[in-house]
């Protein structure tokens, strides 16, 4: 990349909000992923992070404020702009949220069946190589609680 070169914005959220009740969880946050940039969110316990990540993949609608992604607003009460957000965006929450009762080959392969409609027997292969690129080959068949912390995550 040319050193003078921007990143390009992926994802802008503009002046989010949330709130659960009466307890106001995001006031007007804005903030910019960029195309091609790690980002990592830190802060306190219950300071909204997750929160801001689940509004930002259609799981929360927020309350007011706007998020593009790839320069399209997402209208977070239309079906179709949820879905495609889901299509294009991936988080790795904290806890890894596998199914405890599938094996790391399922847990990869269940959502670009099931939500994506694809063939299993194309997404399984195409797990396969994801997983041995991983390093995870040799776990096709193990179930989460057989894995440690780092290898589910990878699953993630």
């Amino acid at each position: 990349m040319n050193s003078n070169a921007q990143p390009k914005p992926y994802i802008v959220a503009e002046r989010v909000c949330k709130s659960f009740g009466t307890h106001q969880v995001l006031k007007d946050v804005s903030t910019v992923f960029h195309t091609g940039e790690v980002t990592v969110i830190i802060g306190a316990s219950g300071s909204g992070k997750s929160t801001l990540l689940r509004v930002i993949l259609g799981l929360l609608p927020p309350i007011a404020g706007e998020v593009r992604i790839g320069g399209q607003t997402i209208d977070y009460r239309n079906k179709r702009d949820v879905k495609a957000i889901r299509s294009r965006v991936a988080v790795v929450f904290q806890q890894y949220n596998l199914f405890q009762n599938m094996d790391v080959l399922r847990n990869v392969t269940i959502a670009p069946v099931k939500v994506k409609g694809r063939p299993r027997a194309e997404v399984e292969e195409e797990a396969k190589v994801l997983l041995a690129k991983v390093g995870l080959g040799d776990k096709l068949k193990s179930y989460p609680d057989q894995l440690s912390g780092g290898q589910q995550q990878r699953v993630a």
